[in-house]
């Protein structure tokens, strides 16, 4: 007895199923979605710091727009040291207004965490501690900055930092290769 089309079909959907859920159980794939989440995590947050602090502009190149020369740059980078913008720190005395820290430590703690906390996620070092960090600073900004931005980012930003520090770097991180170094130290008794 041959199998009807729709026994068939069905038996197609079940099996492309089967393999679908394979592939996901690969490691490589949570190894590549641990690094798109940290990278896109530390893109946030990095963003935001340089929008706080003066900035260098770096790879620039000369572009023609319209018969005129016009220099572009593809990366902007911080200054060294670090300086807040005047703007930076109005907003935070006045728009962003934290109940419990002065607003000039308020700027440069959020400014040092969104300059700190994006280098260790891209490195994939001590990223659960850092990805906690940016939740917490998150649900911060949530609560007392815009409490109105929940489900269109919010949420988004706290399920990626929390998916990270639930389930790790990855095996493409610096935690994963001094994890491993670490363990096949031996260790001596005392």
């Amino acid at each position: 007895m041959t199998a009807s089309p729709v026994s068939r079909a069905l038996d197609h959907a079940r099996n492309l199923h089967t393999q679908l859920i394979a592939l996901t159980g690969h490691p490589w794939i949570a190894d590549g979605l641990a690094l798109l989440a940290r990278l896109t995590l530390a893109g946030i947050f990095w963003r935001s710091m340089l929008t706080k602090v003066e900035t260098v502009r770096a790879l620039a190149y000369a572009d023609t727009v319209n018969g005129h020369e016009v220099i572009r740059h593809h990366l902007r980078l911080p200054a060294f040291p670090l300086e807040l913008k005047s703007s930076t720190l109005t907003l935070f005395r006045e728009e962003y207004a934290l109940p419990v820290l002065p607003p000039e430590l308020a700027a440069w703690l959020a400014t040092f965490a969104e300059f700190t906390l994006p280098i260790a996620l891209v490195l994939g070092l001590f990223t659960r501690l850092s990805a906690l960090a940016l939740a917490g600073m998150t649900l911060v900004i949530q609560i007392f900055v815009y409490p109105e931005a929940w489900w269109g980012t919010h949420a988004l930003w706290v399920t990626i930092a929390l998916g990270l520090a639930a389930h790790g770097p990855g095996r493409v991180s610096l935690d994963a290769l001094l994890g491993a170094r670490f363990a096949a130290t031996p260790r001596t008794a005392a």
